[in-house]
């Protein structure tokens, strides 16, 4: 008897936890992502009307502190418009007592605000909502070693819309240091350090000029060594130099000793 009442009670007030369980510990059933644990509960809900006729209390909860007022809706679809979400995720998230955006949805008043924040500290208990919340982007262009436009975004979702790229290619190229980025930006998910910025920048550059063509002429007589080299690597492999050597001096102006000559690479 007591363990029946014991599952009675996990069911209707802890449904939600990192497993849907009975106090039977060989009945736990566990899931894979957060998305499957609320669609559970959003499975057990009377979708009838689902758009209509069913009071919605939202009420804030921030710093783990709910708020005493609440906004009242007569429908899902009503606090859809108002507050701009989904209709369909309000109704994952309601009456879960997992909050979404710093929202409670529930379909009753909250009578009693300890036995609530007692619900939302055990339902949240395991479970990893740092994706619901919008983080900053930071996004550099390498325009050359001197010039470096940096631009402090809001979230991936505004990083995507201003490269006019899906959201996905965001999440893919974030924090990788891939061969021309997006167009030339990279982005990531923290300012860069000086040491890191440096090494962006001859990232940015060797991709910039891997296959261009290189002249290379003596500094004294300006007069070409050699034929064009139709990479930097084969002027690299001509003079028996490192090829970040050659992209160091490349377009600087600058005369470099490579081999026995004075040279000026462009």
């Amino acid at each position: 008897m007591q363990q029946d009442r014991e599952d009675f009670y996990l069911q209707k007030y802890l449904p939600l936890l990192n497993t849907i369980f009975k106090s039977n510990f060989s009945e736990i059933q566990s899931y894979d992502s957060l998305y499957e644990i609320l669609k559970l509960k959003r499975l057990k809900f009377n979708s009838d009307n689902k758009y209509k006729g069913i009071n919605l209390y939202i009420y804030e909860y921030c710093d783990n502190q709910i708020s005493i007022n609440y906004q009242l809706f007569s429908s899902i679809s009503a606090s859809s418009k108002k507050l701009g979400l989904a209709r369909e995720t309000i109704s994952i998230y309601l009456n879960t007592y997992v909050p979404y955006k710093n929202l409670l949805f529930l379909t009753n008043k909250i009578e009693c605000f300890d036995l609530v924040d007692k619900l939302i500290s055990d339902a949240m208990q395991g479970l990893n909502l740092n994706h619901n919340i919008a983080k900053k982007i930071w996004m550099y262009f390498i325009e050359s070693k001197d010039t470096v436009v940096k631009t402090e975004l809001e979230s991936k979702s505004t990083a995507a819309k201003l490269l006019d790229v899906q959201h996905l290619v965001i999440t893919n190229h974030l924090n990788k240091w891939i061969k021309g980025g997006i167009n030339g930006h990279y982005v990531f998910n923290h300012e860069l350090s000086d040491l890191e910025l440096k090494n962006l920048i001859e990232f940015s550059s060797l991709r910039k000029t891997r296959n261009r063509t290189v002249w290379a002429y003596n500094a004294m007589t300006l007069e070409l060594i050699s034929d064009p080299f139709n990479s930097i690597k084969k002027a690299a492999e001509y003079f028996n130099v490192d090829y970040r050597s050659v992209v160091k001096h490349l377009d600087t102006g600058l005369a470099t000793k490579k081999g026995n000559y004075l040279v000026l690479f462009f």
